[in-house]
């Protein structure tokens, strides 16, 4: 029984999509003839990769395009990794083994997904640099049901049921079954008290309501509910179908259903006209966009980070803590933190994700603080990746002293004011998912509550993940699948967006079958589609092809560094390559690939510009962080010769390095010729990939 308005949006968690298949320039493999080649398809299972299925042979081609296509049930919670090897088919044989291989390329289901058009992937054999030929990848969900249908419906002389009163009348939609009998699909609200209701307008998918079957029998059967006793049948209509309505509605002929009660009909006779008539003012069919259109078409889907650094955790140092880091194993907020993040990146374009945590005291005041940027830039709280995200998660835990309580509030201020910088629309379509790692329950609920409603209206999905032990029983609240949230100032939420799923809990009931990806973004596809949908906001149009390179993770464009304030080199990211000076002492600063800038300046002679305190580490993770105090420390023991080849050694340690100040790095790997005298000492300037 419905009490608002009823949208049932049509996508769920998973969609089947079918996926289709071309080569073009692969390498031939016979002498006297070109390749056979054959597609097949193998699916990552519990580390192992699993065949699928096969295309068909084109014989004598290079270039092929295969007319068997893959069907694949396509999650958005999950990363799905796939695998596409071409081989040249010799013989009958089904065994891979006895045919030849020209290359393979790997990818996920979500970069098919997103690639709009086609997706682009170089063929290989592992370990060797050859290009063996070029994939092209394209998939489309299968149109099982792409329609709501839209009903608004009314009563007119309904038989009188109450014998105080009138009859409180609903209607059931029901439809048939191969067997001849009828399951209720759709009940309205009661209204109380009237023998001509008219109930609100509701929409249902055509899939719910019919299995997508345009002609399959449906019965509308109207009751008089009834307080303290089973409801009382006032008439069912005779069989109809959605293909008679809509033809009936489009030749501006309402439909009116006479409804019968057959014992009272019997009684009766043929005195017995009806008992009431049931007037269709609308029945349209509306399209329905899924969540697979929006990603096609370029909608972004971004995560955001929250992380608890509460006193509760334990102190991180001790194996007992949620926060220890074990040389083994994940704690369970790195464990959260990979497994949806693995599944969101391949949805976001820039991989720039914002980090905050909240709980903790924050050198150097140690001021408690319930929203702070985990890379120490106020007012920039992104980092790059999911490694990224890792890494400042520990940054942070060296840095902050865990204090407390568990306030959620200023975290979801901070995340509506980053929606509100990229907000959604019709030419820019922006999707975000705030997940929340906590130990505990929050000691802020109400005021929690009236941020999530206020969040509702944007387009935004907050998922939050218990860990360890506590009771998260109260936490259910924000989990509103029944009943909306409602704030203080008596306004409902919108739509549910809130998922919680305590880590341990869930593990236990589920065993080795539990994914926390599954668990906690399974709701996410209906919750973007349904707030499209709301913002009455269509997919755009495929984007055009997107070829994937190899590097994919890394930033797709370069984008000239910025002097410092005092003229120093710029702090370099990791990962990216050096690009020596323009000659002269005062060419143009140049930028990246084949084309200048356009700013002339000299180059920068000051000291290199490193890090504030508490930014991300220098060198690349996995090196050694920068030494303090932001002066770079030259090799270990500082006794490597420079230049290599018997020249003067480089000054023993606690000496003033070369060159003067101290401050300037030895070039990493002694590759690059030191400058001449005459010339300042300069940095390196690294550019895009």
């Amino acid at each position: 029984m419905a009490t608002t308005m009823e949208v049932e949006v049509s996508v769920g968690a998973s969609s089947r999509v079918e996926m289709s298949v071309s080569c073009t320039g692969l390498v031939n493999m016979d002498i006297l003839s070109k390749s056979d080649p054959m597609c097949v398809l193998f699916v990552k299972k519990m580390g192992k990769w699993v065949e699928q299925g096969r295309t068909e042979t084109i014989q004598d081609n290079l270039n092929p395009k295969f007319a068997r296509s893959f069907i694949l049930e396509y999650h958005f919670e999950e990363e799905q990794p796939l695998k596409l090897a071409v081989f040249d088919v010799d013989s009958a044989s089904h065994d891979l083994r006895q045919h030849d291989f020209i290359g393979e390329a790997e990818f996920t289901l979500a970069d098919v997904v997103v690639s709009g058009q086609e997706l682009v992937k170089n063929l290989y054999i592992s370990g060797k640099a050859q290009v063996r030929g070029t994939l092209h990848v394209s998939c489309e969900e299968m149109a099982e049901s792409k329609a709501n249908i839209q009903f608004h419906m009314r009563g007119e002389n309904l038989d009188k049921k109450d014998f105080f009163g009138k009859s409180d009348p609903y209607v059931e939609i029901s439809r048939g079954k191969e067997d001849g009998t009828f399951t209720v699909v759709w009940r309205t609200e009661v209204i109380k008290n009237t023998l001509n209701p008219t109930w609100r307008q509701f929409e249902i998918s055509s899939q719910k309501l019919c299995n997508a079957d345009y002609d399959r029998p449906l019965r509308f059967t109207c009751w008089d509910w009834d307080r303290n006793a089973s409801p009382d049948l006032i008439g069912f209509s005779e069989s109809t179908s959605l293909r008679t309505l809509l033809d009936d509605i489009k030749s501006r002929r309402n439909p009116r259903l006479q409804l019968i009660e057959p014992d009272k009909k019997k009684k009766k006779g043929q005195k017995y006209k009806n008992s009431g008539i049931l007037h269709i003012m609308k029945c349209d069919a509306i399209p329905v966009s899924s969540f697979v259109d929006y990603l096609r078409g370029g909608c972004n889907v971004s995560l955001m980070v929250a992380i608890d650094f509460t006193a509760s955790n334990g102190d991180p140092r001790q194996p007992n803590s949620l926060h220890y880091f074990h040389p083994y194993q994940m704690n369970e907020y790195m464990e959260a933190i990979q497994s949806v993040g693995n599944v969101l990146a391949h949805y976001d374009s820039d991989q720039m994700f914002p980090v905050w945590g909240f709980g903790a005291k924050l050198p150097p005041t140690y001021a408690v603080s319930h929203c702070f940027p985990l890379n120490g830039r106020e007012g920039n709280p992104e980092v790059q990746g999911v490694q990224g995200i890792m890494d400042v998660y520990r940054q942070g835990l060296s840095s902050v002293v865990l204090h407390g309580p568990t306030i959620f509030a200023q975290i979801l201020r901070a995340v509506i004011a980053e929606i509100r910088k990229a907000p959604c629309s019709q030419l820019d379509q922006n999707y975000y998912i705030l997940l929340i790692i906590t130990d505990g329950v929050i000691h802020d609920m109400q005021n929690t509550i009236d941020l999530i409603v206020e969040a509702s209206n944007m387009p935004l999905s907050i998922v939050i993940v218990g860990v360890g032990g506590a009771d998260f029983h109260n936490m259910d609240v924000l989990d509103a699948d029944d009943t909306p949230l409602k704030a203080r100032n008596g306004r409902l939420m919108s739509r549910d967006i809130v998922q919680f799923v305590p880590l341990r809990q869930f593990k236990s009931q589920m065993g080795a079958n539990f994914s926390l990806a599954r668990e906690v973004l399974a709701e996410i596809p209906g919750q973007l589609a349904s707030f499209m949908k709301s913002q009455r906001i269509e997919p755009n149009p495929p984007r055009l092809e997107r070829h994937y390179s190899e590097r994919r993770m890394q930033p797709s464009g370069p984008s000239a560094p910025t002097l410092g304030p005092q003229g120093q080199a710029p702090y370099q990211p990791a990962g990216f390559q050096p690009v020596p000076y323009p000659s002269g002492p005062y060419a143009p600063y140049q930028g990246y690939g084949s084309q200048a800038t356009g700013a002339s300046a000299p180059y920068p002679t000051g000291q290199p510009l490193y890090p504030p305190s508490g930014q991300p580490f220098y060198p690349p993770v996995g090196q050694s962080s920068y030494p303090p105090g932001g002066q770079p420390s030259y090799p270990p023991g500082g006794q490597s010769s420079y230049p290599p080849g018997g020249q003067p050694s480089y000054p023993p340690a606690g000496h003033p390095p070369y060159p003067p100040g101290g401050q300037s790095s030895y070039p990493p790997g002694g590759q690059l010729p030191y400058p001449p005298k005459s010339a300042p000492y300069q940095s390196q300037t690294f550019g895009g990939p």
